[in-house]
């Protein structure tokens, strides 16, 4: 058996220009609410997130830089390959009913759709979901500490995260998502 590489990978002026980090908001579904799994085997770009019958996406907003996202490649003694997917919510939990959120989130199988600021849209855990790796509430010692929880969501996959987009457009894609969010 022969794993190749088919094609190398150029560099123009745009790709020089690109910032890191996440958007303020990103898009949490459960893995069970999909009505049909995500195709993580295809090269082509997943278009449609198919949700059961009043399931729905969720939206958790923080600061601007609080969110991050990560992909790693973890390979075994064997040889296996696979990657390992990381999202890091900061979220302000301020209430009994945020509390229970993130109580659920402790034990859910979820996928975190994530908006780059370049208007790159990912979905990590698409195969496999994420679930809790740890979640770190802090009131912070001063006055001007952070006082975020940190929700870290953890999975391992096969693929990088892939990437999502309606019609190639970032308003549409938008759009999308915010039209299935509660």
């Amino acid at each position: 058996m022969g794993c190749t590489i088919t094609a190398g990978i150029g560099i123009d002026c745009s790709d020089l220009r690109r910032t890191g980090g996440v958007a303020k908001k990103v898009w949490v579904g459960n893995i069970e609410d999909l009505r049909a799994p995500f195709n993580v085997d295809s090269a082509a770009v997943i278009s449609t997130i198919e949700l059961n019958t009043y399931r729905t996406l969720y939206a958790f907003e923080g600061a601007k830089f609080a969110h991050s996202a990560t992909s790693n490649l973890a390979k075994t003694d064997s040889g296996n390959v696979s990657f390992t997917h990381e999202v890091a919510l900061k979220v302000y939990n301020t209430n009994i009913s945020d509390d229970q959120i993130l109580q659920n989130l402790a034990v859910a199988e979820v996928f975190v759709v994530v908006q780059t600021l370049n208007d790159d849209f990912f979905i990590y855990g698409a195969a496999n979901g994420l679930s809790a790796s740890a979640i770190a509430a802090q009131t912070g010692k001063n006055a001007g500490d952070d006082s975020t929880t940190t929700v870290t969501l953890t999975g391992s996959e096969r693929t990088l995260p892939k990437r999502f987009s309606v019609s190639g457009d970032k308003n549409l894609t938008l759009a999308r998502l915010n039209a299935q969010t509660a």
